[in-house]
């Protein structure tokens, strides 16, 4: 790190995480991803902290905001998944930051709610090119079904992230079994259903970290031999499958990255899934702004996993994105995002 970048380095920094508490979580699934979010943050001040800045971490609690200007921090780092156990209560944690006028990573109010409506997003996205699957969205296991979309389909929940909901079961190959998939996401998390014709093929997942040259790496992922070789959440959280990577380029895939990384108001960081065909056509089918973050040693996220794969460091990662954020603060004094 040269001089003039530990110039322009915050001095003081706090780290937002989620406030988790069981009673929050009406579902065990959503609880469990967010479990332990203290130990992460931790994790992450350790390694802000080696870089000579004074960090502090700061749960996402009722007291959050007097804590913030109590520490008074130069910029934060927001890790925040959900507010009171509800993950589109996020965006209002960018409001409150921005009140208090303090610099922060991640995607903005904007960013944020659109963050938590996969159709919202789909719609942003083809509407500017940017290729989708065919989809529906419902909002009960008893709506028609498009007659024009194909089977298989794959339903998957609107709000949430993280394969919450994806299962063994998930892909369905007639309306028998989709209507039995339907019921079981409506009755166990009681929100609308995104459904897609399901891609066969590979997955690639992409990291973008944002700056002046915004930077996407990519690579393919697999879970294994299963039908799909699809994320479920069980291989993800109870099972802790070892999922492989290898590095994918495509500079035409980088090229939709950066743009779907603009339309949907992202900022400083985030990962897109993206599903490819045989016929080598892409669809994107998750874009994720804020993504689980933390050192690749210790946390195991997927994000900074592939940034190493690429020679990236934790390190280095922080330090692009702290100067990044307050650039942009620099830049914008009417707000960050």
């Amino acid at each position: 790190m040269t001089i003039d970048e530990q110039l322009l380095l915050p001095k003081k920094v706090a780290i937002l995480y989620s406030d988790v508490k069981r009673e929050y979580f009406t579902v065990e699934e959503t609880y469990l991803t967010e479990e332990g979010a203290d130990i992460y943050a931790s994790d992450v001040a350790k390694y802000v902290e080696k870089m000579g800045i004074d960090v502090t971490t700061i749960p996402g609690d009722d007291h959050m905001a007097a804590n913030l200007v109590k520490f008074n921090p130069d910029m934060a780092i927001n890790l925040i998944d959900s507010v009171r156990g509800q993950s589109t209560l996020g965006s209002s944690v960018p409001g409150v930051l921005e009140i208090l006028h303090i610099p922060y990573t991640g995607a903005g109010t904007l960013g944020w709610a659109l963050g938590t409506n996969k159709f919202l997003m789909y719609q942003l996205l083809q509407t500017s090119g940017i290729p989708v699957p065919t989809h529906q969205l419902v909002t009960s296991s008893t709506d028609a079904i498009n007659p024009s979309l194909r089977y298989p389909l794959f339903p998957k929940l609107n709000y949430e992230h993280s394969s919450i909901g994806v299962a063994s079961d998930s892909i369905c190959k007639n309306e028998r079994e989709l209507r039995a998939k339907l019921k079981d996401l409506f009755t166990t998390f009681k929100q609308p259903v995104l459904i897609d014709e399901f891609i066969a093929g590979i997955e690639v997942t992409a990291a973008v970290l944002d700056g002046i040259n915004t930077k996407v790496y990519a690579v393919q992922r697999k879970v294994g031999e299963g039908e799909g070789d699809v994320v479920t959440f069980d291989k993800k959280w109870r099972d802790y499958l070892d999922m492989t990577y290898s590095k994918y380029e495509d500079q035409v895939l980088k090229d939709y990255v950066k743009d779907a990384f603009n339309i949907l108001k992202m900022s400083d960081y985030a990962r897109i899934d993206i599903r490819i065909d045989g016929a080598g056509r892409y669809y994107f089918i998750d874009p994720n702004a804020n993504p689980f973050f933390g050192p690749p040693k210790e946390t195991h996220a997927t994000y900074s996993m592939i940034l190493d794969m690429y020679g990236v460091s934790f390190e280095e990662t922080l330090k692009r994105m702290f100067l990044n954020t307050l650039e942009d603060a620099r830049g914008d004094h009417n707000g960050w995002h």
